[in-house]
């Protein structure tokens, strides 16, 4: 790019920047934006309004989320070539390979609590998912040397979870609509809301987020172990 063009472009941004600012600094404010956390915790029970929303106010868009990464998952598993392949071809040190099996449990813990702790502070099923598949991946990959493959757990039984998981999470939806009339209903169920602020509140969501982070750890653990063979 020539020194005449970069100008240009960057003369460009500069007074892009200034209409924008000089047009939210003299408009007119024409909304009166609602402050959704009081309604959410009203309405759902839930401390965090984000696991409000994804597992009650939109939890059949939060559903068709996780069959993104169940067919994501089965499509690589598919795919994949079946010969088998490791991540390092050499052993590492009794070091890592120990520091990796001591960790495992604390990451794992981590993850779980993430998941059951989704509505009352920040994180859920999606974040404590990804927590416990990062604990999974790092022994895969640190003890598969030279071909030989090893899982903390075995791929079939994976695959097993992940469907369990994706089934749990349809019954939870199909309970609300036998209770309430409608799909993956929370309070109109008459499932306790419980006190907010408690592990035990926010009806349906507790289970939600624990279905989804078994969902979502399980699925991108699948998805990373499929590509160790080659």
């Amino acid at each position: 790019m020539s020194r005449i063009s970069a100008a240009v472009l960057v003369s460009g941004i500069i007074v892009f920047g200034v209409i924008i600012a000089f047009e939210l600094a003299v408009a007119p404010r024409t909304a009166d934006p609602l402050n959704h956390a009081p309604l959410t915790l009203r309405d759902t029970g839930a401390v965090n309004a984000v696991s409000a929303i994804l597992f009650d106010y939109r939890a059949l868009d939060t559903l068709g989320e996780a069959t993104v990464i169940l067919m994501t998952a089965t499509v690589v598993a598919f795919l994949t070539p079946r010969a088998k392949a490791s991540m390092l071809a050499v052993r590492l040190s009794s070091i890592v390979l120990y520091g990796v099996v001591l960790l495992l449990p604390f990451i794992t813990i981590l993850g779980i609590a993430v998941m059951a702790h989704g509505h009352v502070s920040p994180g859920g099923g999606f974040t404590g998912g990804v927590i416990v598949a990062t604990s999974t991946v790092f022994y895969a990959v640190v003890y598969s040397v030279g071909g030989q493959q090893s899982y903390v757990i075995a791929p079939a039984a994976n695959k097993l979870i992940e469907n369990t998981a994706m089934t749990a999470f349809i019954g939870v939806g199909l309970l609300g609509l036998g209770l309430a009339g409608s799909f993956l209903a929370n309070a109109q169920t008459g499932i306790p809301l419980g006190t907010p602020g408690e592990l035990l509140s926010a009806g349906t969501i507790p289970m939600l987020n624990l279905i989804s982070g078994v969902k979502v750890g399980v699925g991108l653990g699948i998805i990373v172990m499929s590509l160790f063979l080659e």
